[in-house]
């Protein structure tokens, strides 16, 4: 009964988005479209079944119904914990900072916000700001106030294929001209610090108790593991979600792990999933949710893509180490 999962997309208009996801799909509806929520449990834009005998059954009611053949025999919660978006920012995003559950739960009502990001496209220039460079808190607050912010950000510049960890408590944003992949915890809590004149609203208390000005962020190296059919990386492994790339050659075969569910984002190049004699086409951008209980299927094709996960982190360390020892 269970099989990998398809949803429709929950498009979100920003002040910053743009145009550039019609590169990738023909369903982005006018406007400045600035993000995709592509599996999402969250009220305001819950993710829907597309194909097979689940259609039209929302995440939260598959959860509700199924959870252990959804979400896994060792995800013991009560909601779908992540969220898959896909972002186009064609103009700087807010500088921003999101709170760990402890501060979330008790100002907000859900969980805090960990989240990171697979650079899909980037223009030449393109930049992310993953930090403070050099400064107190107090002249922080003061750069903020005054319009001086630029001095005290840490800028990297980014390409495709850059993989980006955002742990809550970081100061970070994303820069113009940059598509990403993005995978997090299931909230939506996020505490604007500066917004470059624009006029919305801030939230400089609360992100001023969150903001950790020792946290820093660099591109991660990753751990790739070479086979015959694809080469599989360890890019990021946390308590909140692991985020790994497979590089299909060819042909990849899996199913679902008893255990967990995982999702897979196409992120580069083109394939087909293919389970019980019926397709799914995997272009850049796409999400399948492969549930805990899936039947077996294969991908084939040239393609990677980024596995999102609820990890075990004994076994998953152990797992890693392993393979370099």
């Amino acid at each position: 009964m269970f099989y990998p999962l398809k949803f429709d997309h929950k498009y979100i208009e920003k002040i910053w988005g743009g145009r550039k996801l019609e590169n990738y799909r023909n369903d982005v509806p006018a406007g400045k479209i600035g993000e995709s929520w592509d599996i999402s449990a969250q009220t305001k834009a819950m993710s829907t079944v597309q194909n097979g005998k689940l259609a039209g059954k929302s995440l939260k009611e598959l959860t509700a119904m199924y959870p252990q053949q959804i979400l896994g025999e060792e995800v013991e919660v009560e909601e779908f914990p992540l969220l898959l978006k896909i972002i186009d920012a064609q103009a700087q995003l807010s500088l921003q900072v999101h709170p760990d559950d402890s501060y979330a739960a008790q100002y907000d009502g859900e969980a805090g916000k960990t989240e990171a990001w697979y650079v899909i496209d980037a223009e030449e220039d393109a930049y992310l700001i993953v930090g403070t460079e050099d400064c107190t808190e107090s002249e922080f607050k003061k750069a903020v106030q005054n319009d001086e912010i630029n001095q005290y950000v840490k800028k990297i510049k980014v390409s495709q294929g850059d993989v980006f960890f955002i742990k809550a408590g970081l100061l970070h944003a994303i820069g113009s001209g940059i598509i990403l992949a993005e995978i997090q915890q299931s909230s939506d809590t996020t505490y604007r610090v500066y917004d470059y004149g624009r006029g919305r609203e801030l939230d400089l208390a609360k992100a001023m108790d969150v903001i950790d000005f020792k946290l820093e962020s660099q591109k991660r190296k990753g751990l790739k593991i070479c086979k015959d059919n694809n080469n599989y990386s360890y890019y990021c492994l946390n308590d909140k979600f692991a985020l790994d790339i497979i590089e299909v050659k060819k042909v990849y075969k899996a199913q679902g792990n008893k255990k967990r569910f995982y999702i897979l984002t196409a992120v580069e190049g083109a394939g087909k999933l293919i389970f019980a004699g019926q397709e799914i086409d995997l272009k850049i951008t796409d999400s399948i949710l492969i549930p805990a209980y899936s039947e077996e299927f294969r991908i084939e094709g040239n393609l990677k893509l980024m596995k999102s996960y609820v990890p075990n982190l004994e076994e998953n360390r152990k797992e890693i180490l392993s393979i370099v020892e």
